[in-house]
This record gives C-alpha cells, sequence and structure tokens, in this order.
C-alpha cells in the first residue's frame, strides 16, 4: 500500500527534475556565453540598394527574387546607370534574412577600396524565405543565383569572375550552384567562395526531405569533384563559435568535403584581430571579421595570376597565419654595441636602454623558444649571414596592440633554420618590448573527470602548457580562474589542434564615441574549456587540447579548474536536442500500446508504467550499440556515431527526457484543460447531440463538408495548412466524441498528441507559403515550388478519414485485420517505436509514415463496429 503512495510521488518529483534541468538547460544555452566582443559596423553615408533587373523571363518565373547592388555616396550614380567598373561580389543571403545585410561588406569595402582596385557588392532578395527549415525552396534559390551571377558578370566591359560570400545556408547554396548545368552556370567564373557559419556537414534540423536530399547531392558532388572539375577553387569557411546558438561549429566543418590545399575551416575565435566568438547574425556584422575579410578580398582582387595557391597564401595570412620562414629576407644590422645574450628561462626586455639581445638556437638546454614582441625586431644570425623574420611573426591579443608572436621548436627546425646559431632581437625605439620563453619541461598532463577539479599553483615560472588527454566529450565543460597577487592579467591561450580553435582571455576594443581610440582598459573573457568538434579518430595523432599561460616569473599564481554543471546542461541541449522528435515519438507509441489493453488510462497514467518504459529504454541503448556495431555506414550511425557525438546512455537520457515532456504536457491537456473544456460544454453536446439525432437529413453532410476541410486546404494551400487544419479537426473530435463516448476519450487524446507532434515537424511550410502568398498571390504551394508536407498530409487525412468510414462497415477483410492488429498490438507498437529510432533519427521527417500507420492502426481497431473491450 505504501508503495502505491510513494512511487507515483517519486516518479512525479523525477519529471519534474527532469524538466527542470531541460529548461536550465536551454536558458544556459541562450544566455551562459562570453560577451559580444564584437564592435558594431557603421555607415558614413547613406546606403543605397539599387535593384539590378533580370531578363524577362526569369523575372517572371522567380517574381519574388530580386538582384541589388549596394553603394553608398557618388558611386551611386553609376549604379544607377549599371555602370560597374570594380570586383564583383555576390553576397548570398542565409535563413529569413535580408539583402541589406550587405551593407556591413559593402560600406567597408567602398572606404577602403581604392578606384583603380575596389569592390563592387551586389546581394539577393530571397524574401526572407525560412531555407533552412524548408528544403521545397533551395533548389529555386541555387536556380536564382546561377542567373544572377550571369547577369552580374554581363554588367562588365570586361571578363571578369565573381566572388561569392554566403551568409548560414546562403554558403550552401554558393556550392550548389556547381551543380546547375552549363548553359545556365560556367563553374570558371567563382574561384573563391567565403561562407559564414554555414553548415557544410548536414542541415541543423532534419525538418524535410528535400533538405536532406538537397545536402546530399551536393556534398557528393563536391567530394567527387573537388580534384576535378573544382580544382580551381578555394574555398574558406568561417564558423562563430560558443556565440552561435543556430548553427553548432562542427557542421561547418570542411572535413570529407576539401581538402587542406586550397580551403581554411576556422572558427572566428582564432582569425588573427578577430579573436570573439561571433553570433549567428552578428557574424555578417563584426566589424573586426569585415575588417579581415575585406582586407583579404582587396588583396586578392589585386592578384594578375588569380591562381588557387596564390589565394591560399593571401587568406592564411588574413584568416589561419602560420610561420613561414620563406618570407624572411637577408639584410645587414649595424649595432652600436655588443648584444647580450639572454641565458634566462623567462625574462621581458624593453628599449628604454637601446641594447640588442640575442638568444642561443645552438647547444640550447632548452626544448622551445617563444618570443612576444611589440615594434621589435627578429633575426636569426650565424657568422656569415642575418636574415629579418620579423614578416613571419603572427599577431596575438589583445586587439589593436601590435603584439605579435614567434615559436622556435629546437627538436624541428626546418633544414634551413638550422643553419642559423642565435636569434638577435632589435628594439628600435622607447616602446619596443620583448617577453621571451625559454621552455625546457615540454608540458604538463592535467587528467580530468567530467564532474571533477583541479587546483595547481605556480611559482617563479615565466610558461606554462597544460595539456588535457581526458578532455574528449562534447558535453564536458570547465571554468577557469587564474588568481594571483599581481595585478596585470597574463596572456592565456586555449588551443584545441583538431579543430582549428584558438581561445585568448584578453581583449581590447575600440571606443564606440570615438572609433579611434581604444577603451582605456582592456577587457578579459571568462575562460572556458570545451570542444566545439570532436578529432576524427584518423587525424588525432595523439595530439590534445592545451592551455598555455603567459606568466609574470616573479609572481606567484593558483589556478583552479571547475566542472561547469551548467555549462554540461547547454552542451547537451546544442548537440543532442535535434534527437528529441523521434524519442517523443516512440515514448507516445508505447504510451499508446498501453492504452490498448486498458482504454480508461489516461496519456499522463501511461507515463507512470515504468515498469514498460525502463525496459524499452533499456532495449533501445542496447540496439543502438549493436547496430553501430554491425552497420557502421547506415546513415543513423553517421549521424549520431561517426561524428563522436554517442555515448551509450544517450537513448536512456532522451527517453526519459522525452517520458518528462509528454507527462507534462499530457497533464496540462489531460487534466487541466480538456476536463475543464468538457465540464464547460458537456451541457451543450448533449443538447447538440440530441438535436442532430432528431436532423437526421443533414447529418452526414455537414459532417462531410467538415471533413473535406483538410483535404481542401493541402490541395488549395499546402501540406502544412492540411496538418494544421487536420489538427483542428481532431480536436474538434476530442472534445465532442470523447465528452460523449468515454471509451474513445483516452485514446483520441493520444491521437491528438500526434497529430501535434505532426504540425510542429511541418510548420515551416506554412510560414513559407504566407510569405509567398504576397508575392506571387494565392496559389497552392505545390505549384510555385516542391511542397515537402504534402504528401504526408494526403497520406494522414486519408488515414484519419478511416476513422469514419470504418465506423460503417462490416467487410470480413477488415474484421480480420483488425483481429490480427489486436492480437498482435503489443509487438506491433513496441516494433513501430524502435524502428522509428532506426529509421527516422536522421530525418525526422519520415515520422509522418508512422504516425499514418498509427492512425491506421486506431482506425481499425476502435472505430469498426463491435469493439472488443
Amino acid at each position: 500500500m505504501a508503495s502505491r503512495i510513494i512511487l507515483p510521488i517519486v516518479q512525479n518529483l523525477f519529471f519534474l527534475l527532469t524538466i527542470s534541468l531541460f529548461f536550465l538547460g536551454i536558458v544556459a544555452y541562450f544566455f551562459r556565453h562570453e560577451s559580444n566582443y564584437c564592435e558594431m559596423t557603421y555607415m558614413f553615408e547613406n546606403p543605397t540598394y539599387h535593384r539590378i533587373s533580370m531578363p524577362d523571363d526569369i523575372e517572371i518565373r522567380y517574381r519574388r527574387y530580386g538582384l541589388y547592388s549596394y553603394c553608398e555616396g557618388s558611386r551611386c550614380e553609376l549604379h544607377r546607370q549599371n555602370v560597374f567598373t570594380g570586383s564583383p561580389v555576390l553576397f548570398i543571403i542565409g535563413n529569413a534574412d535580408s539583402y541589406r545585410q550587405v551593407r556591413s561588406l559593402g560600406s567597408v569595402a567602398y572606404r577602403m577600396g581604392d578606384k583603380p582596385n575596389h569592390l563592387d557588392f551586389f546581394s539577393i532578395d530571397f524574401n526572407e524565405e525560412l531555407s533552412a527549415l524548408f528544403g521545397g525552396v533551395l533548389e529555386q534559390q541555387t536556380e536564382f543565383v546561377a542567373y544572377a551571377i550571369k547577369q552580374i558578370l554581363s554588367l562588365y566591359k570586361t571578363e571578369k569572375t565573381i566572388i561569392l560570400v554566403g551568409n548560414s545556408i546562403g554558403g550552401l547554396l554558393s556550392r550548389a550552384v556547381f551543380l546547375q548545368p552549363s548553359k545556365r552556370f560556367d563553374p570558371n567564373t567563382v574561384r573563391l567562395i567565403i561562407t559564414q557559419a554555414t553548415p557544410h556537414q548536414a542541415p541543423v534540423i532534419h525538418s524535410d526531405n528535400n533538405v536532406i536530399e538537397f545536402y546530399s547531392r551536393v556534398n557528393n558532388y563536391w567530394k567527387n569533384e573537388w580534384n576535378n572539375s573544382l580544382q580551381h577553387l578555394v574555398l574558406v569557411s568561417l564558423a562563430g563559435g560558443d556565440r552561435d546558438h543556430l548553427v553548432r561549429s562542427d557542421l561547418c566543418s570542411l572535413n570529407g568535403l576539401t581538402d587542406e590545399s586550397r580551403s581554411i575551416d576556422v572558427l572566428t575565435s582564432s582569425v588573427p584581430h578577430v579573436w570573439t566568438s561571433t553570433d549567428h547574425r552578428c557574424i555578417v556584422w563584426c566589424r573586426q571579421l569585415v575588417l579581415t575579410t575585406t582586407r583579404a578580398l582587396l588583396e586578392i582582387i589585386q592578384d594578375k595570376k588569380q591562381h588557387p595557391q596564390q589565394f591560399m597564401k593571401i587568406l592564411k595570412k588574413h584568416f589561419f597565419p602560420t610561420i613561414d620562414f620563406n618570407l624572411g629576407h637577408n639584410t645587414t644590422l649595424n649595432s652600436k654595441t655588443e648584444p647580450i645574450l639572454i641565458t634566462e628561462s623567462s625574462t621581458s626586455v624593453t628599449g628604454k636602454n637601446q641594447h640588442d639581445y640575442l638568444i642561443r638556437l645552438k647547444d640550447a638546454k632548452f626544448h622551445t623558444i617563444i618570443i612576444h614582441s611589440t615594434k621589435a625586431k627578429i633575426f636569426l644570425k650565424n657568422d656569415n649571414n642575418i636574415i629579418d623574420i620579423t614578416k613571419t611573426l603572427i599577431p596575438i591579443p589583445p586587439t589593436y596592440s601590435d603584439r605579435k608572436m614567434i615559436r622556435f621548436n629546437l627538436k624541428k627546425l626546418d633544414h634551413d633554420i638550422k643553419k642559423y646559431d642565435s636569434i638577435l632581437i632589435h628594439l628600435e625605439h622607447v616602446k619596443s618590448q620583448a617577453d621571451i620563453y625559454q621552455i625546457e619541461n615540454s608540458e604538463q598532463t592535467v587528467e580530468l573527470s567530467t564532474f571533477g577539479s583541479q587546483t595547481l599553483s605556480f611559482k617563479k615560472t615565466g610558461y606554462v602548457k597544460l595539456v588535457f588527454p581526458t578532455l574528449t566529450h562534447l558535453w564536458q565543460v570547465y571554468n577557469v580562474y587564474l588568481s594571483s597577487n599581481n595585478e596585470q592579467i597574463p596572456l592565456i591561450h586555449f588551443h584545441v589542434p583538431w579543430s582549428n580553435e584558438d581561445l585568448y582571455n584578453l581583449v581590447s576594443l575600440r571606443s564606440p564615441s570615438e572609433p579611434s581610440k581604444n577603451l582605456p582598459k582592456s577587457l578579459h573573457r571568462q575562460m572556458r574549456l570545451k570542444l566545439h568538434r570532436l578529432p576524427q579518430s584518423s587525424s588525432n595523432n595523439n595530439q590534445y587540447p592545451s592551455l598555455e599561460l603567459f606568466l609574470d616569473p616573479n609572481s606567484s599564481y593558483t589556478l583552479e579548474i571547475n566542472y561547469s554543471f551548467l555549462d554540461i546542461l547547454s552542451q547537451l541541449i546544442r548537440y543532442y536536442i535535434f534527437l528529441l522528435p523521434t524519442f517523443l515519438f516512440t515514448v507516445l507509441c508505447i504510451s499508446y500500446s498501453l492504452q490498448m489493453n486498458d482504454t480508461r488510462l489516461r496519456v499522463y497514467q501511461t507515463m507512470l508504467a515504468w515498469q514498460i518504459h525502463l525496459p524499452i529504454a533499456l532495449l533501445i541503448s542496447i540496439l543502438y550499440k549493436i547496430i553501430i556495431e554491425i552497420f557502421p555506414s547506415a546513415n543513423f550511425v553517421v549521424n549520431i556515431h561517426s561524428n563522436g557525438y554517442y555515448f551509450f546512455c544517450l537513448p536512456l537520457i532522451m527517453y526519459f527526457l522525452a517520458l518528462s515532456i509528454w507527462a507534462m504536457i499530457s497533464f496540462i491537456i489531460d487534466y487541466l484543460i480538456l476536463d475543464f473544456v468538457r465540464e464547460l460544454l458537456n451541457p451543450a453536446l448533449v443538447l447538440v447531440h440530441s438535436e442532430i439525432h432528431q436532423q437526421t437529413k443533414y447529418v452526414h453532410l455537414i459532417q462531410w463538408v467538415i471533413l473535406i476541410l483538410p483535404l481542401l486546404t493541402t490541395v488549395t494551400f499546402s501540406g502544412s495548412n492540411g496538418h494544421i487544419t487536420l489538427f483542428i479537426l481532431a480536436l474538434i473530435h476530442v472534445v465532442w466524441r470523447g465528452t460523449l463516448n468515454r471509451r474513445l476519450r483516452e485514446i483520441l487524446t493520444t491521437l491528438l498528441l500526434f497529430h501535434g507532434l505532426l504540425v510542429a515537424l511541418n510548420l515551416t511550410g506554412f510560414i513559407v507559403h504566407v510569405k509567398t502568398v504576397f508575392a506571387q498571390g494565392l496559389l497552392p504551394l505545390y505549384i510555385i515550388m516542391s511542397d515537402p508536407s504534402f504528401l504526408s498530409a494526403i497520406c494522414c487525412i486519408g488515414a484519419f478519414y478511416l476513422r469514419f468510414i470504418l465506423d460503417r462497415t462490416h467487410l470480413n477483410i477488415i474484421q480480420k485485420i483488425k483481429t490480427i492488429l489486436y492480437k498482435h498490438n503489443r509487438l506491433i507498437l513496441v516494433s513501430l517505436a524502435l524502428i522509428s529510432q532506426f529509421c527516422c533519427s536522421y530525418s525526422m521527417y519520415y515520422l509522418w509514415i508512422l504516425i499514418s500507420f498509427i492512425f491506421i492502426h486506431a482506425a481499425v481497431i476502435f472505430f469498426v463496429p463491435i469493439h472488443q473491450e
């Protein structure tokens, strides 16, 4: 007796805790991130968008789209006359974005360019369509991009190539245009693509089949043609990092699509002079990134050869620099005094004493030498030669500090460098400074468990490198706190070797009121150790994430590394939320199977049947593991396991999260909404029911007029409209028949939840159609473009109609089907739940097929006469 009271209390507390953690994770996901250190980009003159006329047939076919040029000031008059003399750049917008977003790049390029070498920016208006969520528009948008490129190039008197800059899904369109037929698009007219926060690997949400097929077609083409028909092309992918809540950085990876010879794949936090994470909108207008991108583009258009390797050399300098000693050049140095030999492991020198300083390379006892310099010149010398390697130095934070770095690994020096025996530091003037770190012990290993913490102390140490071999999971997050008796904040550098990811703690910004001046005090970000991408097993090579500390050797420091529970929840939301719809279906399917045995069970009550749910959850967890081992190339496995997302308890966690969500929703719907509505409307419904029985002449006519509405809205508008209408009709059916027939009340509520899941999965089509109506008139969506929801709506509506057809039939075949379904009910529905996990986890769009079967199953079991109680 006591267990019957205690168990429901424990279950409800579990549901409450799970839901609380879920919402806490969502809040942490959206609000626990670093501050926005991007500066705003401003226009100095009124921005103007001039519409470029397309051929008449293109204007008619794509009347909701448009091509625009961007200009400011005196150049606008030439644009109105369709006179363009610069190098064309086409900015391709992303999901639900505006063509006016081109103004940030366009305005800065207008200010930085000169008459012989300037950029002409163009942008496409896609009517702010939800292209990332609704695949029906992707093919048409790609076609329009091809026509737009052709039209732009026709505006120039001389032969030109065009640069494509794609934001979000626009970056995918810039790659997809290469699949267009040659009469529509010439691949040789594009030699450079820069993408901003573009999910190259896979869609963020597998919302419909069109999106998945589009991705598959584009990515397969690029994999096969990268070193063939695309060998003239260079591709840069910029990922926003931690602040981007819409597109995860791992999706922006080019791994498997290109190779490093002609592509760059980097996070904005690693880009020199940017060094900050950008959210999905801000990556377009972030001043630091806009300046870097514009400098790179202006340098590229001055290159006459237009060769991919020369492009890569320029782009690497701006986006992903590495130390290249080939940039050094022979020189002579007349020094008035003998240079001072530096033997200390860590020291700092300035130009106040007007001395030069020498660091030995040959016979050095140190493993690595790192030099941080400000306005200093660095040379390599031997008895015969001196080369100036100052240009090989890489910028380091804070921004606007003119701080640079060079690193010598003495055990892996290039052959050309080994002939030099020392490094010479020449401090030109009073403000020159150099910090030298000569490192004897290369690194210190720190083992971190998921919920572990570490405290480390450092004294008389200038440089510390910590490596984290156990930082291998996406959900692991640690806060780093460095305390000291020194008020000066040292530089901290977190590096992830396999994802080109660097994070620094020092930030310097311009004053908003005086953009030419820095803020008086440098900022420092809260350092968090976490991964945005997992290593590919073949490319790890025993490289681990590392944390470098550049300290004052005269001070003492305490470093605390503590796990962050809220950030762990945030990471789980970021990487696994896309699996939730499939688990919601699975749990509801099991709930429905329980109602088969007892139709009086409410949906909420079925969620308390843990004696059924727990074995199912464990079974799914075991099957996940088995399927991963047996079918390593299946889409489901590639999506979950090959990217490193899978861990054994993942299905168990997702199952009980879905269980808790349905428990909350069903409790609210069952006990708070439907019960109230039924009590409120019961007298009226009984009265109407009796009146209907007296007016049987028009009952069937009215019933079929109402029933035809979902089919009518599907054919007249879109599949999404059909799903919404069907949901409303199912809701009416729950209130009407559920009030008058207790036996069907709970079953109809469960079916209503299935309808709600369908609406949630197909809602974007409704939004797209509403937007399209204003541009192209009141036409069915499937006439304007492909409608991914059309087939699912027709099938689900047909399955819904069976409820009203089968309740009047006495065909023996239907009775036999009912007997079979009823006899093997539990096996069929549990199998359906398991099928959903391995066929729909990669594409939740296909859930409609299984939901249609549920509707057919319910129609045969509950709406055929002589129901078996």
